[in-house]
């Protein structure tokens, strides 16, 4: 049985999605969803508080939690596997695999993943190329609970995103973009100054409530470009 917000959201949007509570009516209260998801009803009132951020329900003080009547207009936000902007810029594209262990996850990963700190994770390292110039460095965190496989796979050739996609399709997923300024590290990774600016991409996905993988995408920010694609 669902007990986490996640899954709370998850199992409420399938039930939202299959027409139980139809554009316009109110929702059970939170009591009432908590009791049938076994969780307490603060799990509850922040799954339901992320769906009204998403725009598929209103909350109101004492009417309750209303179904948003039609789908409207929303920005829908396509990240493609790097492999697939490069070719479609018309490059050549090279991947690069910089390091790939198992360790315990930092508190930061951790909490995006939702583990403890003794679980373990992979953590892939790499850096896909355009032509002869860095186009991404990627720093992923694969939760191992929800894709015990990923223990056995190489990545020394294959990029950990094109592999998650065919093994474990996504149901939801989170984007942060911010821009930075390259560290040491980075810029010697990407052929950059120090300080020159970056654009990044935090990327979180969950397959089912779950979450799957935490991922961070760095680009020089001269000459990236971002589309995004308003759908009714």
């Amino acid at each position: 049985m669902a007990t986490g917000y996640r899954e709370v959201k998850a199992a409420l949007l399938t039930r939202l999605r299959a027409g139980e509570w139809p554009a316009g009516s109110t929702m059970p209260g939170e009591v009432q969803l908590a009791d049938e998801y076994g969780c307490a009803r603060v799990t509850v009132n922040r799954a339901l508080r992320e769906l009204a951020e998403d725009g598929i329900v209103k909350r109101w003080r004492r009417r309750g939690t209303e179904v948003v009547a039609g789908r409207g207009r929303h920005t829908r936000l396509t990240i493609r596997q790097a492999r697939q902007q490069v070719e479609t810029d018309g490059k050549t594209y090279r991947y690069e695999c910089l390091r790939q262990r198992l360790r315990t996850p930092p508190v930061r990963v951790a909490d995006q993943l939702g583990l403890n700190r003794e679980a373990e994770v992979m953590e892939v390292l790499c850096r896909h190329w355009a032509d002869d110039r860095p186009y991404q460095l990627e720093e992923r965190w694969i939760n191992l609970t929800a894709v015990p496989e990923a223990r056995e796979v190489s990545f020394a050739e294959l990029p950990p995103g094109e592999w998650l996609l065919d093994v474990k399709p996504l149901s939801d997923a989170e984007h942060v973009l911010t821009a930075a300024n390259a560290t040491s590290r980075n810029a010697s990774r990407l052929s950059l100054d120090i300080g020159d600016a970056l654009f990044v991409i935090e990327r979180r996905t969950w397959w089912q409530g779950q979450a799957v993988t935490s991922v961070r995408l760095m680009h020089p920010a001269n000459g990236f470009r971002l589309v995004t694609r308003d759908v009714a």
